[in-house]
């Protein structure tokens, strides 16, 4: 048999798995006490089926810590530690801390010098989320000069790290890597050339890199890595490239849909069997589109909805849960829609503005706005603002949800909320 008749027959059994649906489920992971990448497994925003006060005082928090400088990077959770990052921009050192997550006694902090640059307001020094597995943390910082990819043992030990080039940003550097089996995915689309690489996460080598385009502005959406033993799949959105899939272990572009004008910033999910992408700019121009993705290599990618204007978010994730997704605005209103078909179930204003996204527990949405109100809604097809909570500061990371804690960072602190069995 000829070498391109295998690879044909290759590529073809690769594209009749991706048509099948997912047999992992988030609730199960969830019940090992691990949320291990922003917005937890997958970037589903799953927290399982435990129950909360709908609203609180600071007599009911669990514990509280302050942090060492300020960031904007979500907690992750990995046997029982959070992991986040921040920086002390007086001092231009970061850091990469190590929480418990039944007490909020710090474990260890690795400090990090380097660089301060002018940001956005909106931005941090350490606004990118780390990820974990069970071989260490791996978090994202850099420069206009470079970026480089830090590789941390669960103990907060320096393993390795890679410099990989400079990164042209209006706003500042903001990237989170995914990890897919053996490879840390590293998303770098920035205004001008840009790439995706693929690190091996325990040597620190370059297994692959696929050269991206730049648009005018970047854009900092996180792969969404979808695990599978047979198939892993990571999606990722981009102005150029619109939505589009990558073999996790080549770099190899599967399938594309170019149907972006602008900038993406929140990150790809999945969603009745749709990937959902979102791209848009500061002043609500924004679109959504639902990708139904090929079965197989001789098919495209189609769109099977789209939502513009106002409606789509631009930086909050949108969630599905249970059948309907939800679209956070930056602006405070929320959007309900059939996950399936796009078609309005609701439209309504919780106020405040976002940039965090929201997560699922039980039979509640719940989010934080920017200056730390937390809203929490009811999972339901009309529009049901169940309570709020102040944390009273500048919170742009999303929660956590692992152990039975429900794990909220501000710019300078974290909170843990004890969840009840449903």
């Amino acid at each position: 048999m000829q070498p391109n008749v295998i690879r044909n027959m290759c590529c073809l059994s690769l594209f009749l798995v991706a048509g099948a649906p997912l047999v992992t489920n988030a609730a199960d992971v969830q019940s090992q006490n691990t949320w291990s990448r922003w917005r937890g497994w997958n970037g589903a925003g799953q927290g399982g089926e435990a129950s909360f006060p709908v609203e609180w005082t600071e007599k009911d928090w669990k514990w509280s810590a302050e942090l060492p400088g300020v960031g904007h990077a979500s907690p992750v959770v990995w046997d029982d530690h959070i992991y986040l990052a921040s920086a002390d921009e007086s001092s231009q050192m970061r850091y990469l801390l190590s929480y418990d997550l039944k007490t909020g006694r710090e474990l260890w902090r690795c400090e990090i010098p380097g660089p301060i640059e002018r940001h956005h307001v909106q931005n941090s020094s350490a606004s990118g989320s780390v990820a974990v597995d069970e071989s260490g943390i791996y978090w994202l910082w850099g420069t206009r000069k470079n970026v480089r990819l830090e590789a941390v043992s669960h103990e907060g030990k320096r393993r390795w790290h890679m410099d990989l080039g400079p990164f042209v940003a209006q706003h500042g550097f903001c990237s989170t890597p995914s990890i897919c089996e053996d490879t840390v995915i590293v998303p770098l689309e920035q205004a001008g050339p840009g790439c995706v690489i693929g690190i091996h996460k325990t040597t620190g080598q370059e297994q692959w890199r696929l050269p991206r385009e730049g648009a005018e502005k970047a854009g900092y959406s996180t792969p969404l890595v979808l695990r599978s033993p047979e198939n892993p799949r990571v999606i990722c959105t981009s102005n150029v490239y619109g939505v589009y899939e990558i073999d996790p272990r080549t770099g190899k572009v599967l399938w594309e849909n170019r149907c972006f004008p602008r900038r993406t910033v929140a990150s790809p999910i999945e969603a009745a069997g749709l990937f959902i992408g979102t791209s848009g700019n500061g002043g609500g121009n924004n679109l959504l589109v639902a990708i139904r993705p090929p079965k197989r290599p001789d098919q495209k990618a189609e769109i099977a909805y789209q939502i513009d204007t106002s409606t789509a978010p631009y930086v909050p994730t949108p969630l599905e849960s249970n059948g309907r997704l939800y679209l956070w605005g930056d602006r405070g209103v929320v959007t309900c829609v059939q996950a399936k078909d796009g078609n309005l179930l609701w439209k309504g204003r919780v106020g405040g503005n976002f940039s965090s996204s929201p997560i699922a527990i039980g039979e509640r949405i719940i989010n934080v706005s920017s200056d730390g109100e937390i809203v929490v809604i009811a999972d339901s097809d009309t529009l049901e603002i169940l309570g709020r909570t102040n944390l009273g500061e500048e919170t742009r990371a999303t929660p956590a949800v692992a152990g039975g804690h429900l794990v909220f960072r501000s710019g300078s602190h974290l909170w843990a909320l004890k969840l009840s069995n449903p």
